[in-house]
């Protein structure tokens, strides 16, 4: 499963805290208005309550009642009970339930089908054993009504709020951690390799992403002078070694001219001579990458027809191939053309198959494809050989790695260690990409994509 982001784990976060802060500040602010109208609402029906029952007179043993006297008053209907509950005067709400009982100074809240009402009850003495009850009823559906549209409005409004939230939250972090996008992306590039020279923009503020960029920048500052020492080290040994390899090479070719020498002289002197050209090719190929990494070599970008360029490469390795009798197989789209240095490409393509053929196994095939996909030229290098553990897979293209050595000296295969790496910089500055499909004990896949004319 892919993993989120910091920038959207930290909207996320903060959203869904402000989610529930809000949900729960609501909720407690409903609850609270909701009891505090209720309370209000008892109050003030208790009062005019009261305020009714002192327009009646009680006086020796009797009441009198104003005969204008209003049943009605800002919302409230009163009505007046004798001591057994019978309707004396007054009325009420036409759904209101006639059967409630009379319960003395308590207020309470009815509830018949969809409508609800607020009543109080109080008893007043006017004889010896005589008494009237006045009860107030006043509806409270209206309230209730508007507190559930309250309700759905907040319901309906809550998501977009929260969504709100988080884009703007989203934008702000992302502002926030921009330098560390910058980061990231100058890191990336550097460790590719593409450009060492560069530098992460420092910010103006005085924060700790100032101190962070200014951290990065010392490091890259020792990683750019640390690959500056290797690639003149390398350049000085290679150019150091060329003479006395040379030497050797031309030595032992003149001694082999000797007619004095034993067959078990000419084959010593012959093993040394194969040494030493393979110490020769070594020490050309890394003066060739030390002068084109340190911008001293002069590449010529032309259109470089790499249909044909992967038909020569497959016949002029085929003999190679015959010797550990492997099976060259070629599935190639004719004319596409790439722009590019026609030297390099042909390197990349030798060594793609020379590296094929060498870990390939006897008897076995391999393939290459060149074909269009997507407005690129792509290339496939295949073999049904010993394959590359995945362990191994990320570190091939180090100069020199070898995925296992012991095995590959008891095969006896030929190479200096450097093909891979070299073809991954090849592909490189022409601005390509290039991956391996692998498995252990099954062959590998070499994949390059590279831009078409």
């Amino acid at each position: 499963m892919r993993r989120f982001s910091i920038k959207k784990r930290v909207t996320l976060w903060y959203t869904g805290m402000i989610a529930v802060v809000l949900a729960a500040v609501f909720a407690g602010v409903f609850i609270f208005i909701n009891q505090l109208e209720l309370s209000k609402t008892e109050e003030d029906l208790q009062g005019m309550v009261a305020d009714f029952a002192d327009e009646i007179e009680f006086q020796n043993g009797t009441y009198y009642l104003d005969p204008e006297v209003d049943y009605y008053d800002d919302g409230v209907m009163f009505c007046i009970y004798d001591q057994e509950g019978r309707l004396l005067h007054g009325s009420m709400p036409v759904e209101f339930p006639k059967e409630t009982k009379l319960q003395s100074h308590e207020v309470r809240n009815i509830k018949q089908g969809s409508k609800q009402w607020m009543i109080y009850d109080a008893a007043y003495q006017y004889g010896i054993g005589k008494a009237i009850w006045i009860r107030g009823i006043v509806s409270i559906h209206g309230m209730e009504q508007i507190m559930h549209m309250v309700l759905l409005a907040f319901l309906a409004v809550y998501p977009l709020l929260i969504l709100a939230i988080g884009l703007i939250g989203y934008m702000m972090t992302k502002r926030a951690l921009k330098p560390v996008d910058d980061i990231c992306t100058t890191a990336g590039e550097i460790s590719s390799g593409a450009d060492l020279s560069k530098r992460l923009p420092e910010p103006k503020s005085e924060d700790e992403m100032r101190q962070l960029t200014c951290t990065f920048n010392e490091m890259f500052d020792r990683l750019e002078a640390s690959f500056e020492d290797e690639k003149q080290f390398t350049s000085d040994v290679s150019h150091e070694l060329r003479t006395p390899v040379s030497v050797i090479i031309a030595q032992c070719e003149y001694a082999l001219e000797e007619d004095t020498l034993s067959e078990e002289q000419k084959h010593e002197i012959q093993i040394v001579l194969r040494q030493a050209k393979k110490m020769s090719d070594l020490i050309s190929q890394l003066l060739m990458i030390a002068r084109c990494e340190r911008g001293k070599e002069n590449f010529q970008f032309e259109p470089v027809d790499m249909s044909m360029l992967a038909e020569m490469t497959l016949e002029e390795l085929s003999q190679r191939a015959g010797e550990k009798r492997i099976h060259l197989l070629s599935e190639i789209e004719p004319g596409l053309t790439a722009r590019g240095d026609q030297m390099l490409l042909t390197r990349m393509l030798i060594n793609l198959v020379e590296n094929s053929i060498d870990y390939g196994k006897r008897n076995g095939i391999v393939k290459v494809s060149l074909f269009k996909k997507d407005g690129k030229i792509r290339g496939i290098v295949k073999d049904d050989g010993q394959g590359i553990g995945a362990e191994h897979l990320d570190k091939i293209w180090n100069r020199f790695y070898r995925a296992d050595r012991s095995r590959n000296s008891q095969n006896q295969v030929r190479g200096t260690g450097l093909g891979l790496s070299m073809v991954r910089w090849i592909v490189r500055i022409h601005e390509g990409k290039i991956w391996v499909k692998s498995k252990e004990g099954e062959g590998s896949e070499f994949i390059f994509e590279l831009k078409e004319m």
